[in-house]
């Protein structure tokens, strides 16, 4: 869910509108910020990519980490996504 600017503006390679989603807040440990993406079936995703804001030359946000989760029906609750040998990616 994007909780701050327009889904329009989170598109890798693009400069509308600063060329990025901003968190509505500053963020900080108690913050928890994020950016969902539905994309109505199972998919294999093989990368992800991310940039900082570019702002005209002037943007000096960027995400410095990040983590992926996903869904789980059965579950019902979000997993995070490790690598084969148990690590966060």
């Amino acid at each position: 869910m994007v909780s701050a600017g327009s889904s329009c503006c989170c598109r890798i390679r693009q400069e509308k509108n600063g060329g990025a989603w901003c968190p509505k807040a500053q963020i900080s440990s108690e913050v928890r910020e994020y950016l969902e993406v539905d994309l109505m079936r199972p998919h294999l995703i093989t990368r992800t990519e991310t940039q900082g804001r570019f702002g005209n030359g002037q943007g000096q946000e960027y995400a410095e980490q990040f983590l992926v989760e996903y869904w789980r029906d059965a579950l019902q609750q979000w997993i995070v996504y490790k690598d084969t040998r148990g690590q966060k990616v």
